[in-house]
């Protein structure tokens, strides 16, 4: 038996403060010890209020998997994509109630979700999802768009035709990209694995699956925005290394990690140049003795 626990933050970065813009990402977090939501979203930097938007999409699929859980599907997959549906039907009402323009939701949504039996990662757009496990070792995944030119779930029945153009108009052409760095017991990085995804399927979403086997061996699931990726002078594995050191996982362990992670860099005149977001589920497994309290369901938790 398990128990989850779930934490995010984020926090602007050098360029956005410089010019007086806001800070385009949003991390959210939800659920109970039986299941839980970690989600990052980073608005487009040349859009209009994707500030707004980038807090939309992640409250967005906060709401879309609430109404999910309370009918869930058999499978993982199809829960995903019924997330998504939902997820769409809410970033539409939320757009037109609040008189937004459809460049206001340029915004990429990476998120994992995990039960006490299985879980899976779902990107759509870039970013940075990192698995750390009980024996200390890490891996870790990059996903990058070519001309660095994200997908967003935005553009889905709004602009998906010219986005498709911008990427040369072939769905069977390789756009994007996932490095995989592999961290041993002992800390030390070894060989990256590049792995290429079509339009087609970067269009859909990269949909991972985490099984129960695997959850058996996980400390902790995160996901961050590509801002992760760029911190001054220092190479994104060993960011990433760095904001999954976690002292301990009480409280609001993501943002205590993140704000010391970059409090350590910038005495070294280190900083993160885009805004950054992470969120981050723990999973905590029990001893039998410890085995006697009982979770209430995640749609009973996400309300906030």
């Amino acid at each position: 038996m398990r128990n989850l626990h779930a934490d995010h933050y984020f926090q602007i970065g050098s360029a956005h403060y410089a010019h007086g813009l806001p800070c385009q990402d949003y991390a959210l977090s939800g659920g109970n010890e039986r299941s839980a939501v970690a989600v990052v979203s980073d608005g487009c930097s040349t859009g209009r209020h994707t500030d707004v938007g980038s807090r939309i999409q992640a409250l967005s699929l906060l709401g879309a998997m609430k109404s999910v859980a309370e009918n869930p599907r058999e499978g993982l997959l199809d829960m995903s994509v019924a997330i998504q549906d939902r997820k769409k039907e809410l970033l539409h009402d939320a757009r037109m109630l609040l008189g937004l323009s459809s460049s206001d939701m340029l915004a990429t949504c990476v998120y994992a979700y995990l039960s006490e039996t299985g879980g899976f990662v779902h990107v759509e757009g870039d970013g940075v999802v990192a698995k750390k496990f009980t024996d200390g070792s890490l891996v870790a995944s990059h996903y990058e768009w070519a001309d660095n030119t994200p997908f967003y779930p935005a553009y889905t029945g709004l602009d998906l035709e010219e986005f498709v153009k911008t990427h040369g108009g072939d769905l069977s052409a390789m756009r994007l990209s996932r490095t995989d760095v592999f961290i041993d017991t002992l800390g030390k990085v070894g060989e990256s694995r590049i792995v290429e995804f079509n339009l087609r399927d970067g269009l859909l979403g990269i949909f991972e699956e985490i099984t129960n086997e695997e959850i058996e061996t996980l400390e902790s699931v995160a996901v961050f925005s590509d801002g992760a990726a760029q911190i001054e002078g220092v190479e994104w594995i060993d960011a990433v290394v760095e904001l999954m050191s976690f002292k301990n996982f009480a409280g609001e362990f993501a943002k205590r990690r993140m704000i010391r992670a970059l409090k350590n860099y910038e005495r070294k005149s280190s900083k993160p140049v885009d805004d950054v977001s992470m969120a981050v589920i723990h999973i905590e497994h029990l001893h039998e003795e410890d085995e006697d309290h009982v979770g209430t369901d995640i749609a009973g938790q996400l309300e906030g």
